[in-house]
Formats: C-alpha cells, sequence, structure tokens
C-alpha cells in the first residue's frame, strides 16, 4: 500500500485515474483478494488456532465490539441530536 501511496503522490492529477485503475484491476482482482485472504487465514490459523492461542477469542471479541458499536451508533446519533434539538427549544430533554 506504500508504494502504491508514494507513486500516486508523484503523479499529477490527470495522470491519476489511469494509474488507480491500472493498480485496482492488478492488485484487487477477486482472485488476488481471494488468495491473499485464503493465505492469511491458513496462516492465522497456523500461528494461533493450531497452537492454543487466546488471540483468536480477543480479536472476536473486539471485532464483536466495533460491530456492534458500528450498528448502534446512527441510534444514539439519533438520540443526541433529538436531545439537542429538545434543549435548544427548551424542552426537557429526556
Amino acid at each position: 500500500m506504500s508504494t502504491f501511496l508514494n507513486k500516486a503522490k508523484t503523479l499529477k492529477l490527470k495522470e491519476l485515474t489511469p494509474y488507480v485503475k491500472d493498480y485496482a484491476s492488478q492488485n484487487l482482482a477477486p482472485s488476488v483478494v481471494q488468495s491473499r485472504t485464503t493465505t492469511f487465514l491458513n496462516e492465522y490459523k497456523k500461528k494461533h488456532i493450531d497452537t492454543g492461542s487466546v488471540k483468536p477469542l480477543f480479536d472476536t471479541m473486539v471485532g464483536l465490539f466495533f460491530l456492534s458499536y458500528a450498528i448502534a451508533w446512527p441510534q444514539e446519533y439519533k438520540h443526541y441530536k433529538a436531545e439537542q434539538a429538545a434543549k435548544l427549544e427548551g424542552k426537557k430533554a429526556h
């Protein structure tokens, strides 16, 4: 990723779109992403799951925490905005 950004910094704006398209077609093709994902999962399994590490448990807990936060955030933001509007109108916020 750093080579992509370093190269992108040196390009002019007109040259950037073809460069991004070329990079994406080479590095973000479904077959490339699938092989990288499979390699990552196999290495993760060998390194953490097969050794009996607790890291997969922690990774799952952290992932679920962020997922639940991302799902609940719009509702919390809606309540926050309603509370702000009520305070501006001089009403009691719940």
